[in-house]
């Protein structure tokens, strides 16, 4: 019998290597826009609009081409996106009501918890400012540790405003508008505005957000930072700068798809929405897009502007720049602008932008994924733990290791002024309330929307899988995200 040999390491061919460390970002800048559509860059096809910057953006990142909003107005969807959680869970259905300022889970906190400082420049509206004169140092700051408001563009005094007058004072009339409850104020006609766009609100978010991560006292802190960069733009009044319109400026504008009378196989309140644009002329509708268009273009200026001084301090590569929108704009199509709970997808469907060149290989991703998602990934892929109680699913991990999101079976969507919307590849449901009406799109035949199905026999089937899959969703998004602490 032989003596065993104790062995006080392991086999050189048994050992295990040590994982490789992830890379982390050292600061994440979140870009949200309002009222951004998909298809307003250039890079997702359509050639008429000049977004270079964005393009590039497109090129050099993850770009999710199916990415869908939550709500398809701005207060709801921005506390569904802030959280990670549904409309249903945060307690705020549609614009007017107000995110608790104590909230939990919320963005800003839960990078606090992963390591780094949180800053807000721009439009965050979490809160109502419609009638109030806002300033810069507003009621509740939600958990962010350096605060720069400006909700809408000229109607308050506000960090913005501050910012004119101190550097542009000559140009502050020129930016003034109307609050949204004065009748005297006119969207349907675009006003081209003879000043230089550095003075412009999103030239003013991108600024304020490079001075802050050039401040000494900020590099002294040497933390990690979390910033959020809130811009008002494309959101009308459609008031663009003179250089973001010059390649608009007598440029041929695709016209808006529209059929006619397509309210006639719609139900109340639809059919409202469809009928609320009859006084505008086909004209009318190619000006709003024309200075929509220059209305971006601008925006894509404060994008190149932040990506400038990124380059310019070496800090691009480690990076994580994100950019997607609260919803977007019907921009004529059917008849309709602005937006609305009609859940078409020029509304629902936004622009997702993941672009980190140390972390993320530059590729498409084609599967379906809710702007609910995308708080859990970014915390995921900044080293934090997302919390327990966010309803988004995180798609971090296959990013990390270069593969494709598997995506969702579908999406859901919940506005308090009508009731819900379930999506597939293949379908959209649509239920309203109180009316009970329904509307089904066959999106394999009829990815225009024009053609409700809901009443055709032959569509029962597929009206019957839809009802269900709404039923389970609006089940699922109305679980209490409140941590429960004992069972009685």
């Amino acid at each position: 019998m032989g003596i065993e040999i104790e062995r006080p390491f392991p086999k050189p061919e048994t050992r295990r290597p040590a994982p490789m460390p992830l890379p982390r970002p050292q600061r994440v800048l979140w870009i949200t826009t309002d009222h951004m559509r998909f298809d307003c860059i250039r890079a997702h096809g359509n050639p008429r609009i000049h977004t270079p910057n964005l393009d590039a953006l497109v090129a050099g990142g993850v770009d999710v081409t199916r990415c869908f909003v939550q709500n398809p107005v701005c207060m709801p969807s921005r506390a569904s996106f802030m959280t990670g959680l549904y409309p249903q869970q945060t307690g705020v259905p549609d614009n007017g009501y107000c995110l608790r300022p104590d909230f939990e889970p919320l963005a800003s906190t839960s990078f606090k918890a992963a390591g780094f400082q949180a800053g807000q420049f721009g439009k965050l509206h979490l809160q109502p400012h419609q009638d109030r004169d806002l300033d810069a140092h507003p009621t509740h700051t939600y958990g962010f540790d350096f605060f720069q408001l400006s909700e809408e563009r000229g109607a308050y005094p506000d960090a913005w405003q501050t910012f004119l007058r101190e550097r542009y004072p000559e140009h502050v009339e020129a930016f003034r508008t109307r609050r949204t409850t004065d009748p005297r104020r006119q969207e349907k006609d675009g006003t081209v505005l003879d000043v230089p766009w550095q003075a412009s609100h999103c030239a003013w978010v991108a600024q304020a957000a490079c001075t802050h991560l050039k401040s000494p006292y900020v590099n002294r802190l040497g933390s990690r930072q979390f910033l959020h960069l809130g811009f008002h733009h494309p959101h009308p009044p459609l008031n663009p700068t003179a250089e973001a319109f010059a390649p608009y400026d007598g440029a041929e504008i695709p016209a808006p798809r529209t059929g006619r009378e397509e309210w006639a196989d719609k139900p109340e309140p639809l059919v409202g929405m469809l009928r609320s644009r009859r006084n505008w002329t086909d004209q009318d509708f190619l000006e709003y897009r024309r200075h929509f268009y220059a209305m971006v273009t601008e925006l894509d200026l404060a994008v190149g502007l932040v990506l400038d001084f990124l380059r310019a301090e070496q800090a691009l590569d480690d990076t994580l720049l994100v950019f997607t929108s609260d919803h977007g704009d019907m921009c004529g199509d059917h008849s309709l602008t602005h937006k609305g709970p009609h859940f078409y997808d020029e509304v629902m469907h936004v622009p997702l932008i993941l672009h980190w060149p140390a972390g993320l290989r530059a590729r498409a991703v084609e599967g379906m994924v809710e702007l609910v998602d995308l708080l859990p990934t970014m915390l995921e892929l900044a080293g934090g733990t997302p919390p327990e109680n966010m309803a988004g699913r995180s798609f971090a991990r296959p990013l990390l290791d270069g593969g494709e999101p598997e995506g969702r079976s579908d999406v859901y969507a919940y506005s308090g002024q009508a009731f819900g919307m379930v999506r597939t590849a293949a379908a959209k449901y649509i239920r309203f309330a109180p009316t009970g009406g329904e509307v089904l799109y066959d999106l394999a035949q009829d990815p225009g929307e024009q053609v409700n199905r809901a009443d055709d026999p032959a569509a029962a089937a597929l009206l019957g899988e839809m009802r269900g899959r709404l039923i389970d969703r609006t089940l699922e998004a109305c679980r209490s995200p409140q941590i429960r602490f004992h069972p009685f």
